[in-house]
């Protein structure tokens, strides 16, 4: 009943769906357009549903848009997927951009993450039911990340399409600009000179490590995530990035009993959410 009397607030951008779909790269790729400025990080605001906090957050976002020269903001947290009722209860004219990714590579993402195969299966099957409830929301859309890495500049347009912006060929060179979104910790700070989220913490800057990375000869692999490279860091790599066709790299993690499990678990709701390319998640 709070909305008979907590005035609107003016929506920004929010991109979301299951982790390790893609969001960032996708985030990326909008915030590259000469109007919008991408939030680093995952900013988590709608996450405990209080409006306040929800708000003054927005109104941050606001300020550092323009700070910026841009007229809007667009923030990725994969987990706003679980609260976009209260998001577009906040702000009904909010952008939603919903990214799928096929189930074997995402959980083979996830299982080297969190190290439970049930975990990652759980957590895909779980977030990609909301992304169908929200699929047909006349303020989301929803795009596939195959679609987004082997078909980038059609897929990229349908989102500014929807988001009312005329595609710029430049948002293909996002990673011409280096950046560093991604901190030790989930409490992140806006940016690097000390505006913050409010009700988050200090963060701990792994920008040394991240530096480090990039100044190896030769591209660090999927391999050395969760040994060598942190979780963090190696996300703040693949963001600087020109983007790259990893599709099916499940088959380098899992085995054939974990490919089938997936398979059986989550085949039927894949196959709902790409009823137009009933192929598309077999590989």
């Amino acid at each position: 009943m709070w909305k008979l009397w907590r005035p609107e607030i003016k929506g920004g951008i929010h991109v979301c769906g299951c982790g390790h779909s893609g969001t960032s790269i996708l985030t990326r790729l909008i915030g590259a357009h000469s109007e919008i400025y991408a939030l680093p990080g995952e900013t988590g605001i709608a996450k405990k549903e209080r409006y306040s906090i929800y708000r003054s957050n927005v109104e941050l976002f606001e300020q550092e848009a323009v700070r910026h020269n841009a007229s809007c903001w667009v923030e990725k947290t994969p987990k706003h997927v679980r609260n976009l009722r209260f998001i577009l209860d906040c702000a009904p004219d909010t952008k939603v951009i919903l990214i799928t990714r096929n189930p074997k590579d995402t959980v083979a993402s996830l299982n080297r993450r969190y190290g439970s195969l049930s975990k990652s299966i759980r957590r895909w099957k779980f977030d990609n039911k909301r992304v169908i409830h929200w699929s047909t929301h006349p303020q989301c859309i929803t795009i596939r990340y195959e679609n987004l890495i082997t078909n980038t500049e059609p897929t990229l347009a349908k989102v500014m399409q929807f988001l009312d912006k005329d595609f710029e060929p430049e948002q293909l060179n996002f990673h011409s600009q280096q950046v560093t979104w991604y901190k030790a910790t989930q409490n992140s700070p806006l940016d690097g000179d000390g505006a913050k989220l409010e009700g988050q913490g200090s963060p701990v800057n792994t920008d040394l490590q991240l530096n480090k990375v990039l100044a190896m000869p030769a591209a660090i692999t999927e391999s050395q995530y969760g040994s060598e490279v942190h979780h963090n860091t190696y996300r703040n790599y693949q963001i600087n990035q020109p983007l790259f066709n990893n599709i099916g790299n499940h088959r380098k993690y899992l085995t054939g009993a974990e490919i089938d499990r997936i398979s059986q678990t989550c085949g039927a709701l894949a196959h709902t959410m790409c009823c137009d390319d009933m192929d598309a998640f077999s590989s």
